[in-house]
């Protein structure tokens, strides 16, 4: 029986057909794509509908987009048995206490200890998902994210097994950075990715995150040094803008390198996400689809023996035999009681009272249901990031005296916002995006262009305000 994962991204899905193991084998792959900018979930089924009636899949593990799960890796020092699973789950209900929730160990070492992919999904997407893949009817049997794929196919990669290195995997328009120390996980973050590959911007957006992991690194004082950067899912001409910026932090790029077993076409690289989703060993791995039916009260109810399923019955029956006797003759003595209280109920006069009475319920219940909405986005509205004038003026604060800030556009839904500062001096572009960042005002900061005009130097920047609820400033 062939063994297929299926990864939805934004703008195609991977399906991958091989034998899941210990050391997977993948046979087959095929690539999707869809249209952007549309409801991702009405692209997802025609896509899945598409690769369906091709293949006809009978049995599918699904990784879920990044942008709709979330995953964080912890360590926890080595156990077996209940210590483990006590620990484990510990560290899950830590990480999150809503949603579909589930963890994976990704590496066992008795003197590195253990590490867990938690992994979740927030509870109406997955109901969201599922009913999409119930409605198409695919055969899903399990759920993960793409960070445990990830983790579990460096994990075969042996090459790298003792490696101080930032494995970057580019996906759509983001990239997953991870770093290892001596073969261990020890960070990662994911990035989206503003400007077309292979352009100079491109190249000043990578570098700036793999500087950001370097500054991390730092914070460790460790001695051992990160030596190269390995990348995947981005073409060598195109990661080609990145190199000079990487080798002046004393850094090796080149291209990740894998040696499963690949049997398709394209490169085996492309795919790392997929082998990863098929690796079967004995620890335990995501299985996000399993909690939601746990969740969904869908257990499967196991077998007991004959004699067990029977006892209940016939105790039952016997109870029943003697009750029925007195409740006989206590029926027979309230039946006139009944019919007087039925001829009340059906009076015509009693009959328009219920009903005025019913009409107004429903009257008070759909104004009770309107001020709940109403509440509802109350409290959703003030989430949104708020530009106002306290804000404007500490950015322009940031700015100095020789520089000017023209405020572009906000977007108040995502927290995006644009401006220009302009200075007669050159301006000092990390400096500045520093000041903006330690400010406390934003979740991201970028800048998407940077020129020289009429004697004054131009800096764009595209800065995500902090929502109320996430710890902003405002």
């Amino acid at each position: 029986m062939s063994d297929t994962v299926i990864v939805l991204q934004e703008e195609c899905i991977l399906a991958a057909s091989g034998k899941a193991g210990r050391k997977p084998r993948i046979s087959k792959t095929d690539i999707i794509p869809m249209e952007v900018l549309t409801d991702p979930f009405e692209q997802w089924k025609k896509a899945l509908l598409a690769y369906k009636a091709k293949e006809h899949p009978s049995s599918v593990k699904l990784v879920l987009p990044s942008t709709y799960s979330s995953a964080r890796i912890t360590q926890i020092p080595y156990a077996t048995g209940k210590q483990l699973t006590k620990m484990a789950e510990h560290a899950v209900a830590e990480y999150a206490a809503e949603g579909v929730v589930d963890y994976g160990i990704t590496h066992s070492d008795k003197k590195q200890g253990i590490t867990l992919c938690c992994s979740s999904v927030e509870e109406d997407i997955c109901n969201r998902m599922m009913a999409m893949c119930e409605e198409i009817q695919l055969p899903v049997r399990e759920m993960t994210v793409p960070m445990e794929g990830y983790l579990k196919g460096l994990s075969q990669l042996k090459a790298y097994a003792k490696k101080t290195a930032i494995f970057l995997f580019f996906e759509d328009a983001g990239v997953t950075s991870i770093l290892y120390k001596n073969g261990v996980y020890l960070y990662s973050t994911r990035s989206r990715i503003f400007s077309e590959r292979g352009t100079l911007d491109f190249g000043t957006e990578i570098v700036r995150n793999i500087s950001g992991i370097m500054q991390f690194y730092a914070t460790t004082k460790s001695e051992v040094p990160i030596t190269d950067i390995y990348y995947a899912g981005c073409m060598e001409d195109d990661f080609e803008v990145c190199l000079e910026g990487i080798r002046t932090m004393n850094l090796q790029a080149s291209p990740l390198q894998v040696d499963l077993i690949y049997e398709a076409q394209g490169d085996p690289e492309d795919w790392l996400v997929c082998a990863g989703a098929m690796v079967e060993d004995k620890e335990k791995q995501v299985n996000l689809y399993q909690k939601w039916r746990k969740t969904s009260h869908e257990e499967a109810v196991e077998t007991g023996s004959i004699v067990k399923h029977l006892i209940p019955p016939i105790i039952s029956l016997v109870v029943c035999l003697v009750l029925f006797a007195g409740v006989s003759v206590w029926n027979f003595l309230v039946t006139n009681k009944i019919d007087d209280v039925n001829n009340w109920i059906n009076d015509s006069q009693i009959q328009k009272r219920y009903q005025k009475a019913y009409e107004v319920q429903q009257e008070s219940d759909r104004l009770v249901e309107q001020k709940k909405q109403v509440e509802q986005m109350k409290q959703n509205l003030a989430t949104y990031p708020n530009l106002d004038a306290e804000t404007i003026a500490r950015i322009v604060d940031v700015s100095g005296s020789a520089m000017s800030v023209e405020i572009e556009s906000m977007d108040a839904e995502t927290g995006l916002l644009t401006f220009h500062a302009v200075s007669r001096e050159v301006i000092d572009i990390p400096g500045y995006v520093s000041k903006l960042t330690q400010t406390g005002l934003f979740s991201s900061v970028d800048y998407s262009g940077y020129q020289y005009q009429d004697g004054e130097y131009s800096l764009d920047l595209s800065c995500v305000l902090k929502g109320n609820d996430a710890g902003g400033d405002k």
